[in-house]
């Protein structure tokens, strides 16, 4: 498989180098013919048709030569190219020896045999390019024998017409075959040769049809693309005469080059398989647009001649006629279009055409009954296995319709709109055309399904989040009456009994030790609630702001304070809120990374406050445990959000953003 991989590289390489030598030829000779004022041969073979042909040719052998090596029409696009530039070279080169420059060349007799004759070639190529599309295969044994036969008969009829004694082809009508056998009578031969090979290259063609006929699935896909090239084709070989008897050579040109591109185009997206799954609309597409064209111009010379007879003047001299004309066929070109397209997909994509619109009559009117978009698209393609799933962006995932985590299949259909994701379709339908189709018809519907699910999931995370802080709160009280019990009360409890025992005991030394441990821990007490309280809403905080609260917390655990404003005061919610996110990340750090600094950092950016505790400790922080999942709560209730970046082994960062006002 490599041999062939690189022995086709190097063919596609070696056609490229060989054609642009070729025409590079062309050009020389082009310029000799200008300076000597042969006009007449300038553009023999330099024009827009025979161009057109070689570079059309050369692209797409050169592109499947790379993409599809094994395929043998790559290969005979390339033989194509090169047989082309032969004619034009042999053409230029006979021209130039025989009529600008007599006797200047040598060979020059040959070269215009050869040029008569090599058109031969380009026929069996041709036909040889219409049986092996789009698989590389014929259609049976014996359409691959009439491909030999043809090939054959060719081979004669071209080797015959080299010997032949009669006319050259123009515009070497005038020059003797110089290599022309007069003792034996060759048209007995050349002639069957030639009506054989003519026939079956008739026959060749024809078998695109037989094989659209038999094919289905992606072979037939592949077809169509054969189809597409053919439908602008009766438009232009109308055009080529119409322009020629109107004296514009230009238009005329660009028809004719046309024509000679649609083969080697057509066939090549056909064995590419380019947007197989596409192919179906682009040519109803292809086909609306013809139709409706001919209609619009019809309707416009109608409208021409019924107006300049209403009004008496004639129909190329009116304004007036035309005026009417132009705003009637304006007016009835989106109609017509929408109901030839209507038709075409009637008639030929019937299954697309029912999809389509039973999508479009849902988005219609999608309040009727309490129908989804997903089941609508399941009937659509007929798959009850048909599943939707919505990009949530602000939690980067994918939910269901209500709100729910979901997952999509391994080959899902995405569907964008403006450029974004907005849904993932997984589906088993067997037409995957009709599916993309529905999906893009249905996409504005999916995009509101996709607002409504992101409304789901932010009510859900409200839940949630209320669930977290009344459970939270409910700990934390907990926790103070465990506190409370365990400490102070204990020891207030503690001190009252020492001091009954001594009432009882009646002894002064008892009553004054009693009274001194009574001091004592009623001091102790005193301090127990006072660090309690703090834990809750330290009073500096509620007399001189943020920053003194967080400069008193640096006196008891070592920090380092990085503040631009040290005066500015916020709203309670704000400073308390901040307050204990850097006391539960600073206690966190302490507790769980062992580090070897803390770094707390607030300032404000525009209308937003913002805190950031760091640490350089072992990292590796869970988002999701009760302090931070609380934390974040906390913060996003206040209506700002929390963000934590803690790397294994590379510290934490826990930063809280909160509006607090310009």
């Amino acid at each position: 498989m490599l041999g062939v991989v690189t022995r086709a590289r190097v063919a596609a390489v070696a056609s490229v180098v060989f054609v642009a030598g070729s025409l590079l030829t062309l050009a020389v000779f082009d310029a000799r013919f200008a300076d000597l004022g042969r006009e007449e041969f300038q553009s023999l073979t330099t024009g827009p048709v025979f161009v057109a042909a070689i570079v059309a040719s050369v692209a797409v052998g050169a592109t499947l030569l790379v993409r599809r090596p094994e395929h043998p029409v790559g290969w005979l696009f390339a033989a194509l190219a090169a047989a082309i530039c032969v004619t034009g070279v042999s053409e230029a080169y006979a021209a130039y020896g025989l009529f600008a420059r007599p006797g200047s060349l040598p060979g020059a007799g040959g070269m215009a045999v050869v040029a008569s004759s090599s058109f031969i070639f380009w026929l069996i190529v041709l036909a040889l390019v219409c049986s092996l599309t789009p698989d590389g295969r014929h259609l049976s044994p014996r359409w691959r024998r009439a491909s030999k036969v043809m090939m054959a008969s060719g081979l004669v009829w071209f080797g015959l017409k080299l010997i032949a004694p009669g006319p050259l082809e123009s515009p070497f009508e005038s020059v003797d075959n110089p290599w022309a056998v007069t003792s034996v009578d060759l048209d007995a031969l050349r002639l069957p040769a030639a009506m054989l090979n003519n026939v079956l290259v008739l026959v060749a063609g024809i078998s695109v049809v037989v094989r659209f006929r038999r094919a289905e699935g992606d072979v037939r896909r592949q077809l169509l693309w054969m189809a597409v090239a053919a439908v602008p084709t009766p438009v232009l070989m109308a055009v080529v005469p119409l322009a020629q008897d109107a004296g514009n050579d230009a238009v005329a040109d660009l028809a004719a080059a046309g024509l000679v591109v649609l083969l080697p185009v057509g066939a090549g997206l056909a064995v590419s398989r380019y947007h197989l799954y596409d192919v179906d609309r682009i040519l109803s597409r292809a086909v609306s647009y013809l139709i409706v064209s001919a209609l619009v111009v019809a309707t416009y010379a109608t409208a021409v001649f019924v107006v300049a007879g209403a009004v008496g003047q004639a129909a190329d001299r009116s304004p007036t006629a035309t005026t009417v004309a132009t705003l009637v066929a304006a007016a009835v070109a989106r109609p017509v279009y929408i109901t030839v397209r209507d038709a075409l997909d009637r008639r030929f994509h019937r299954r697309r055409y029912e999809a389509l619109r039973q999508v479009r009559a849902y988005i219609g009117d999608p309040g009727g009954g309490d129908r989804r978009v997903e089941g609508v698209l399941r009937d659509a393609v007929g798959d009850r296995t048909l599943r939707v799933a919505y990009w949530e962006g602000g939690s980067a995932r994918w939910v269901s319709e209500d709100g729910a985590p979901t997952s999509v299949g391994l080959d899902p259909l995405i569907v964008e709109r403006g450029g974004r994701v907005i849904a993932a379709i997984t589906s088993e339908c067997d037409d995957p055309a009709t599916l993309t189709a529905a999906a893009q018809e249905a996409a504005p519907e999916l995009d509101n399904a996709r607002l409504r699910a992101a409304v789901a999931v932010q009510l859900e995370e409200v839940r949630a989040s209320r669930e977290r802080i009344a459970e939270t709160q409910i700990q934390e009280r907990r926790r103070i009456e465990r506190d409370l019990h365990d400490g102070a009360q204990q020891r207030l409890l503690g001190t009252a009994a020492q001091m009954q025992a001594a009432l009882v005991n009646g002894s002064t030394d008892h009553l004054r030790a009693a009274l001194e441990l009574g001091v004592r821990e009623s001091r102790t007490a005193v301090a127990d609630l006072r660090a309690l309280a703090n834990g809750l809403h330290p009073a500096v905080l509620e007399d001189y702001g943020l920053a003194a609260a967080l400069e008193d917390l640096a006196t008891r655990i070592p920090v380092t304070l990085e503040m631009r404003d040290r005066q500015r005061r916020y709203s309670p919610t704000v400073e308390a809120t901040m307050w204990f996110v850097a006391c539960e990340a600073v206690t966190n750090a302490t507790k769980h990374a062992a580090p070897r600094g803390i770094c707390i950092t607030l300032d404000q950016l525009d209308d937003r406050l913002r805190l950031v505790v760091e640490d350089d400790g072992v990292g590796g922080a869970d988002a999701d445990g009760t302090g931070l999942r609380g934390l974040a709560d906390r913060v996003e209730a206040a209506g700002g959000r929390l963000t934590l970046s803690s790397p294994p082994g590379a510290g934490t960062r826990v930063e809280a953003e909160l509006p607090c006002g310009s």
